[in-house]
C-alpha cells in the first residue's frame, strides 16, 4: 500500500511538471507522459483530439503582368537626372577638371569645357544620368569638395 501511495504520488508531481512546462511531442502525436508501464495524456481536452490537423490553404497572390523595364524607369526615372558644377572660389581649375576626367570619365578636353562653362557661366552641366549612375558621380565629386547639384529632368 505504501509503495501504491508514493507512485500515485510520483506521478500527479509528473502529470503536473508536465502541464505547466510542456511534454516532448512531435506534430502528429499527442503530447503524453509515460511513467511505470502506465500512459498518461497530458494537455486540455481542446488539445486532445484524434486524427491529423487540418491546414487552411495557402493565400494565393495575383499576379499583374507589368513591363518591368518600364516600371524601373519610372521609379529611377530613365535618363532625366542632371549633374551640374558650380563654381567656387576653393578649388583649381586643373583639380576640377581632373575630378571630371577621373570619375566622370569625361576626357580632358570635355572636362577642360565643363569646368570653364561653371567658371564663366557660374554653373556647367557635367551631364545627364541614370538614377544610380548620377547618384555615384554626385556623391563622388560631393566627397572631392566640388560643389555638384543632381536633379531630375525631363526627356522633353
Amino acid at each position: 500500500m505504501h509503495r501504491s501511495v508514493s507512485s500515485s504520488f510520483f506521478t500527479a508531481i509528473l502529470f503536473v511538471w508536465f502541464a505547466l512546462f510542456g511534454a516532448t511531442t512531435s506534430a502528429f502525436q499527442r503530447p503524453t507522459l509515460v511513467t511505470n508501464h502506465r500512459v498518461i495524456q497530458v494537455g486540455t481536452s481542446s488539445q486532445l483530439y484524434d486524427g491529423p490537423a487540418v491546414l487552411d490553404r495557402p493565400e494565393t497572390i495575383e499576379e499583374v503582368d507589368i513591363d518591368k523595364d518600364t516600371q524601373r524607369e519610372n521609379k529611377l526615372g530613365g535618363e532625366g537626372w542632371e549633374i551640374r558644377l558650380f563654381n567656387d572660389p576653393f578649388n583649381k581649375r586643373e583639380f576640377v577638371a581632373r575630378c571630371l576626367a577621373t570619375i566622370c570619365g569625361k576626357s580632358d578636353t570635355e572636362s577642360y569645357q565643363i569646368m570653364m562653362e561653371a567658371h564663366k557661366n557660374g554653373m556647367g552641366v557635367v551631364g545627364r544620368y541614370q538614377f544610380e549612375i548620377a547618384e555615384l558621380y554626385y556623391n563622388s565629386l560631393r566627397e572631392n569638395g566640388l560643389f555638384v547639384d543632381m536633379i531630375p529632368v525631363d526627356d522633353e
